[in-house]
């Protein structure tokens, strides 16, 4: 038989599916030099002042700014139904460690679903409701940089994140408003002694309202057994205690100007701490303008013979600008600074966070980058 034929016949067998196949490959590489410091820490237990090297030094850093790499796509099932599905992980351009989650697969949003008139439904490890109606809003002015100040060890948005082992609900859009709820289940179920588990599992929704400049949001997350609490666990925490977040947010955009502010309490059994921001932003053309104040505030009934409530607060100021070399292509410039008091431990978010002793709070974060990012 003719080798070509044969050829032909092989690549056509394996290209039809490529070509049928519904795949969106998307992303961004982001990177750039920044300088970085955290001191000023105490330890924990004590209150008093660390020795040097417990403290972040000042440095300059070639810093990944939260790359990633993405694979979407869908298949219409007819009747107005279809199959979504999403697979994204981190890209480590700076290092390529592991650690960053580079090493590995869906370390990011992935999921499979189904879309259609009812809504949307996703399984896999998926950002839970409460931080996806959060995001919405669009209150992180320099998301994916050492300015990030939400989710996480940081000083705003701390009750939501992404989580395994989640089931995701979005609803549509009726008159402007989405509802959105979340189930991310406990598969380990540990126990604490020979008859009781725990139960860290993590349920929650939220709703959001935009139209015509407004963007409002409300959400709502619980965990019967939160072990993994953000600042100020600098006290040493436990399982076995509910945890109850609750946030609101809120922004609007008036021509190339935008305004917003956002509130958010978390009630675990063994204290309260609320945390509000403001923000604004403006756009020249190419350029953009960026800034916004966080204050984190008291821990209440912390009940520690070692500081007081006012000790665990903090605040976070920064100041972005951005400028567009192409509808893909944009130079990053950000400033920011977190002032921890003694017993806090506020870091930076999007896997930026300052590294320093497990047993010393207090310390101040403090980065100024310029970075280069390019989207595809």
């Amino acid at each position: 038989m003719n080798k070509k034929l044969i050829a032909a016949a092989l690549a056509g067998a394996f290209a039809a599916p490529v070509a049928m196949a519904d795949v969106t490959i998307y992303g961004f590489i982001s990177a750039g030099v920044e300088y970085a410091q955290a001191t000023g820490g105490v330890d924990k237990t004590t209150g008093l002042a660390v020795k040097d090297s417990d403290q972040y030094k000042g440095r300059v850093r070639i810093q990944n700014e939260n790359s990633r790499i993405g694979f979407k796509g869908g298949e219409d099932l007819g009747n107005g139904l279809k199959a979504v599905w999403q697979v994204e992980q981190a890209v480590a351009v700076d290092d390529s460690a592991a650690g960053s989650g580079a090493g590995a697969w869906a370390t990011r949003n992935s999921f499979v679903g189904l879309q259609g008139g009812f809504g949307e439904v996703r399984l896999g490890k998926h950002d839970d409701a409460y931080k996806i109606i959060g995001d919405s809003v669009g209150l992180n002015m320099m998301v994916n940089t050492s300015a990030d100040n939400a989710w996480g060890n940081t000083t705003y948005a701390r009750g939501g994140n992404r989580r395994n082992n989640t089931a995701l609900y979005l609803s549509p859009v009726f008159s402007g408003f989405q509802f959105a709820a979340s189930y991310s289940a406990d598969e380990q179920r540990s126990y604490v002694n020979t008859n009781e588990r725990t139960n860290t599992s993590v349920y929650g929704g939220g709703v959001k309202y935009s139209a015509n400049g407004l963007a409002a949001s409300l959400g709502y997350n619980h965990v019967d057994d939160a072990a993994n609490l953000y600042s100020p666990a600098a006290s040493g925490t436990t399982s076995g205690n509910k945890l109850n977040a609750y946030m609101a947010n809120i922004a609007y955009k008036f021509g190339d100007a935008t305004l917003g502010a956002g509130y958010e309490y978390i009630d675990y059994d063994t204290y309260k701490q609320d945390s509000w921001t403001v923000v604004g932003g403006y756009q020249f053309g190419a350029f953009g303008l960026k800034a916004s104040y966080t204050m984190l505030g008291k821990a209440k009934d912390m009940n520690n013979k070692v500081f007081s409530d006012s000790d665990y607060k903090a605040n976070q100021w920064l100041l972005g600008a951005t400028y567009d070399l192409s509808k893909r292509t944009q130079v990053i410039a950000y400033a920011t600074q977190i002032d921890n008091k003694k017993a806090a431990m506020t870091n930076f978010g999007s896997g930026n966070a300052l590294n320093s002793s497990t047993n010393t709070v207090g310390t101040d974060p403090q980065a100024y980058g310029l970075a280069l990012k390019h989207s595809f």
